[in-house]
């Protein structure tokens, strides 16, 4: 493949652009199971994902709609004989040719309609800005909820479910939008055409299908409304020969919170929100949903869905126009020809959810953005707490909604909500007898001793899920809350941890362990995230890892893909997009080493003082200090307090230090950067909010100081845990204790390292920035831990070790930076 190779990126894209959309590509090509590439933030490397991906889907598309692809038709014929094995080759040949040409007539008409003038006018005006349809819907999202008392009673868990609900009804079609009187004569003459029989008539019916589909999951809305909006800059030749153009069909998924229309169910918060929609729909009050089960709407949804490329915000507006439920829609449309998904990391991660949204995997290529949070991630969703305080509320709680609501359950329910209670006795005595932080137990030692025989927790866990009795007893204290305004109210129980909780009873994973952390709390936490990644890599074609840092790389080989040959991964660090000259890293071993043991030292408190004070004087503008701790930090600024040393600082920069409750401290910090010539320090603390996902690009960052190795608590319960089941897996291979214990340090040192990553990667965030990260412990030095940096920052690590060296070439780096900035305004 020629190296100048651009996959059809939108600008001229950088050496570093091109090497890692090349790797991306070779993973494909070569059907490889994992690729897991490392691409700094500020590098592009959205549209690096973006680029070599649908450059392979639009090269091997053809083959995959004839089935003429080698690999599928290898991946099929594991399943089941195929009917063609006996047939001459000409034959399938020219089969495949047929369905081929059938494909694509199908796909050349779909796209000449979506081309269409008539097409286009309906696109505009129904998922325009100037919609005003959509802006009536914003309004009537504002509308008051009411509730009658029969609507916080538990389901009937033998009811019909919404599976059998069919709701024929329909609102006049001006009704559905507001006042008809208040819409345009083109919105009325539009609304009149597109729901005459001539849209019908004249809308073909396409069944559109893709055998190739690209999901991209990512973490935040932000970041997957970012894809979209990177999506829409390159441009990619069709599919097929024949073709002239081809659109991107993409749809982007999203959580009922942020696609609901139903301004009733659009104002819940919380978990609630799942089952207030699936309460009104049970009870036939949204025509939004039932509109979804019309072919002719779903259809048109799928039209203006596919005519650009949208974002969640515009799927809402589509929408709105014409009154179907764009969450319920967007499951239609996913059958019907989609190429490029975007969901949220939960809708991917979760296989009981990648079932009820019908999201199949199946040969797909599956792209996980942010990847350095998945097996957090992972461990997180799969994972449930509940601690003795929540138990007691919810005790108190559901006392006083069987008080009021008692005589007017049925037997199934005052059975069942009885046996809840006696559940919740028992884990509350349970805590009081036993707790122990760092203790772990059974399910069998919780129920051991009590009358626990008499409850039937799988079928507790059952009624809980059909009668919906957590979100009618959290709806009805919120309503009792609110009606009582100034009226101190008992907050309402948790039920809904309640109920992640007894699932995790009723259903324990053998990769998993109960345990008992601090603050009084039994947790349930995943112990192998790869078990419930598994089905992942199993029914993708090829899964892609990427993130800005996501050394150390061991991580994920060990815990999240341990069982896939080294063969079938490919690894690949992106250096960064700023020139060598604009960053240097430095190791300040001199006189530090921030262990346990030492870090309160004096001696070490003062050195670290001195360091600051001389880089303050080098450094121009902003630096940004790195502590392990939110103690660790409060005890620096006590000491430097009493000898005299935090006035000092400050004079020379003004000090602003994060806190876990001051929210404004990085605007107060950025509003000093704009406005004071001597800069500032930013004091703020590994795993903060100040750590992840902050832009300290240009004068907020000219340095960047990481102080020691913020390795975790090693008394935490999950730790604890973790030590405890890394030691037992290493033993029962065959392993010696030796072994357990460097297993155990490879796993402090992981998340300490990954940690450190994040961190410091805030500092450079454009190809014309440029910074210094200074790694003040001498333990930098140890090759396991250099290792583990990011290759970026591990390529440019400085020889000078004292700090009188370090601070000269800090002194001259700056130097030159001032006078490259003088030349360039000299020039304008």
């Amino acid at each position: 493949m020629p190296f100048d190779r651009t996959f059809h990126h939108p600008f001229k894209p950088y050496d570093i652009q091109i090497d890692l959309m090349e790797q991306i590509y070779n993973v494909l090509t070569e059907g490889k199971k994992v690729g897991i590439f490392e691409s700094p933030t500020g590098t592009g490397k959205t549209l690096s994902l973006i680029c070599p991906t649908v450059t392979w889907l639009r090269e091997n598309k053809a083959d995959f709609m004839s089935g003429s692809d080698a690999r599928l038709h290898r991946a099929d014929s594991n399943n089941h004989e195929s009917d063609t094995d006996g047939e001459p080759e000409w034959v399938k040949e020219a089969y495949q040719n047929s369905v081929l040409g059938e494909n694509i007539k199908t796909l050349k008409e779909y796209e000449e309609y979506l081309e269409s003038a008539d097409f286009k006018q309906s696109s505009a005006i129904l998922s325009g800005a100037t919609n005003p349809i959509s802006k009536r819907r914003r309004k009537l999202r504002h509308l008051p909820v009411t509730f009658e008392e029969t609507d916080y009673l538990p389901e009937d868990p033998n009811g019909d479910s919404i599976a059998n609900f069919h709701d024929n009804d329909r609102y006049d079609r001006y009704d559905r939008y507001g006042d008809k009187q208040k819409l345009s004569n083109e919105v009325k003459a539009l609304l009149d055409k597109l729901h005459s029989s001539d849209v019908t008539q004249n809308s073909p019916k396409i069944e559109l299908s893709s055998p190739l589909k690209i999901f991209f999951a990512s973490r935040t809305h932000s970041q997957l409304s970012q894809f979209a909006s990177q999506l829409t800059l390159p441009r990619f030749p069709p599919s097929f020969e024949e073709m002239i153009q081809e659109k991107i069909k993409f749809l982007p998924m999203g959580s009922r919170k942020q696609l609901c229309i139903n301004p009733k169910v659009s104002k819940i918060n919380g978990q609630s929100i799942n089952d207030f929609c699936l309460d009104t729909i049970k009870k036939k009050q949204c025509t939004s949903y039932s509109q979804h089960k019309d072919p002719q709407i779903t259809q048109r949804f799928r039209d203006l869905t596919f005519s650009k490329i949208h974002d969640i915000e515009e799927l809402v507006e589509i929408g709105n126009a014409i009154n179907v439920c764009p969450y319920y829609a967007s499951r239609e449309v996913l059958q019907s020809g989609v190429e490029i998904v975007a969901l949220p990391y939960q809708h991917l991660l979760v296989e009981t959810t990648r079932r009820t949204l019908g999201i199949d995997l199946k040969n797909a290529i599956v792209i996980i953005d942010e990847a350095h949070n998945l097996i957090d991630t992972i461990n997180a969703v799969n994972s449930a707490d509940l601690s003795l305080f929540e138990l007691q509320d919810c005790k108190s709680g559901l006392h006083t909604y069987l008080y009021k609501f008692k005589r007017r359950l049925n037997a199934i329910s005052r059975v069942n909500l009885t046996g809840l209670s006696k559940l919740i006795d028992i884990l509350i005595a349970f805590i009081e007898q036993n707790y122990k932080n760092g203790v772990q137990f059974t399910t069998h030692e919780i129920f051991s001793g009590t009358n626990a025989d008499l409850l039937n927790i799988h079928q507790l866990d059952k009624y809980m899920s059909t009668s919906k009795i957590a979100f009618k007893i959290d709806t009805y204290f919120q309503m009792t809350r609110e009606s009582h305004d100034s009226i101190t109210v008992k907050k309402p129980p948790v039920l809904f941890k309640v109920a992640a909780f007894l699932r995790t009873l009723a259903n324990p994973s053998l990769e998993g362990q109960f345990f008992f952390d601090r603050g009084y709390q039994m947790k349930y936490m995943l112990l192998e995230p790869s078990h419930c990644f598994k089905s992942i890599i199993e029914d993708a074609r090829s899964v892609i890892l990427a993130g800005g840092t996501m050394q150390p790389i061991d991580t994920f080989l060990n815990d999240l893909i341990p069982s896939i040959r080294k063969d079938q991964i490919s690894i690949f660090s992106c250096n960064h997009i700023v020139p060598d000259e604009n960053l240097n890293a430095f190791i300040v071993s001199e006189n530090f080493e921030f262990t346990f043991d030492k870090r309160e030292s004096q001696e070490l408190v003062d050195d670290l003082f001195y360091f600051l004070s001389n880089l303050a004087k080098a450094v121009p503008s902003g630096i940004v200090v790195f502590f392990s701790s939110y103690n660790y930090l409060d005890f620096i600024v006590k000491s430097w307090h009493e000898k005299g040393f935090f006035d000092k600082l400050n004079e020379e920069k003004t000090i602003y230090s994060e806190s876990s409750d001051n929210l404004d401290i990085l605007s107060e910090y950025t509003q000093h950067i704009d406005n004071s010539k001597k800069g500032a320090f930013l004091f703020a603390v590994v795993g903060g909010r100040l750590s992840e996902g902050i832009n300290f690009k240009d004068d907020l960052a000219r340095a960047v100081v990481m102080v020691g190795l913020p390795f975790p608590n090693l008394f935490s319960g999950e730790l604890i845990m973790k030590r405890k089941h890394l030691e037992k897996k290493v033993l029962s291979k065959g392993g010696s204790y030796s072994d357990a214990k460097n297993a155990i340090r490879e796993f402090y040192e992981n998340i300490c390292m990954k940690a450190v990553n994040q961190s410091i990667g805030r500092a450079i965030r454009h190809i014309e920035d440029y910074a210094n990260i200074y790694l003040v412990d001498k333990r930098y030095e140890s090759s396991n831990i250099k290792k583990k940096l990011s290759g970026w920052v591990r390529r440019r690590i400085r020889p000078e070790c004292s700090q009188a060296d370090i601070l000269k070439c800090t002194a001259r780096f700056f130097a030159r930076k001032e006078e490259c900035k003088v030349k360039k305004a000299a020039s304008y």
